[in-house]
């Protein structure tokens, strides 16, 4: 992993995988990644490395924003708590930019973590949720049986993803 540039982390699979991901999906990736940037802040921190850190905290707070534009379904009762976190992680993230404090920093780090692994259920439910729905490709209107009759291939219905999402999401830092 490049620890000296921030923007100099790329990486065409990860490309492909952003483009090609569910919003869903993509808002736990991104999540874990910003979990991801904490550890690496932490090390560079502990390895007198405070300029580099501050420039991972900064690729942190971009990601804080991302997620935060992302919720902007106000018929949602979800949207505020949600918005609402990331505000408030994003509040955190300044006083740990000001100060450097190492503990708050892991604390930033855990609530990620814990985020993450909200999000990752929720992933894991909408893949459930695609799985329990799948329907054999001809019993879909306008869509012919393929020629090939061992094919079992289930596909998700198509209205099953959101059509928008804000932001341009970005794995890169």
């Amino acid at each position: 992993m490049q620890t000296d540039n921030p923007q100099a982390d790329s990486n065409p699979y990860l490309e492909q995988e952003v483009m090609s991901a569910s919003p869903i999906r993509l808002r736990w990736m991104l999540i874990q990644r910003a979990e991801e940037l904490c550890g690496l802040v932490k090390q560079l921190w502990q390895d007198e490395q405070q300029p580099q850190g501050d420039g991972w905290l900064l690729r942190i707070r971009e990601i804080l924003g991302e997620l935060l534009e992302g919720v902007k379904d106000q018929a949602n009762p979800a949207s505020k708590p949600i918005s609402d976190f990331y505000v408030f992680l994003l509040q955190y993230l300044g006083t740990i930019e000001r100060s450097r404090d190492m503990e708050k920093l892991i604390v930033l780090e855990e609530l990620l973590h814990i985020e993450n692994e909200t999000w990752q259920l929720v992933l894991q439910k909408s893949m459930a949720d695609i799985n329990s729905n799948a329907q054999e490709p001809w019993s879909i209107p306008n869509v012919e049986r393929p020629a090939a009759s061992d094919n079992t291939a289930k596909i998700a219905p198509v209205d099953y993803f959101p059509t928008e999402f804000s932001g341009d999401f970005s794995l890169e830092v």
